[in-house]
């Protein structure tokens, strides 16, 4: 006697075995006793298969859409200079130039969205001192673009 096999995506992560999204194929038996009952997994129809298959294709289309865009970002700003005039004396900065203002003048000149955390100052830290500074913009995770911000002390 021929068992019959079913392909189901899994819910979850079954230990040792298999991992959460993945598409197998098991006995009939155990997908109608055991994963499909206890909400483990989910039958996968011919239907369900093109529509996964239509969403992976345009997932990835919209990935590579977003790499191009960032090396199109990256070309704008690397080597880009920054000019900062701020209160100070003998070189020396009041206060600091934070990731914020520098975010906030690229923002500015060149309209792009910077947050944060995606801003890095030389010695992770506040620019204290006047003069060039080179400053790292993460784009995303595998491009960064380098500018230099320029401080001078009024």
């Amino acid at each position: 006697m021929a068992t019959s096999k079913i392909n189901v995506e899994l819910l979850q992560d079954i230990a040792h075995m298999w991992r959460k999204w993945e598409i197998i194929e098991v006995s009939t038996a155990q997908a109608r006793n055991l994963l499909i009952p206890k909400w483990m997994a989910k039958e996968v129809t011919a239907e369900r298969l093109k529509k996964m298959e239509a969403d992976k294709k345009r997932a990835q289309d919209q990935a590579r859409i977003r790499l191009e865009q960032a090396f199109e970002i990256q070309k704008n700003l690397d080597g880009q200079r920054i000019a900062f005039t701020l209160k100070g004396k003998n070189g020396k900065i009041f206060g600091g130039l934070d990731e914020h203002a520098v975010g906030a003048k690229v923002n500015e000149k060149f309209g792009i969205h910077f947050e944060k955390q995606n801003i890095k100052l030389p010695n992770k830290t506040h620019i204290k001192t006047a003069g060039e500074h080179l400053v790292y913009l993460h784009i995303t995770r595998d491009t960064l673009a380098k500018i230099i911000v320029e401080v001078t002390v009024e």
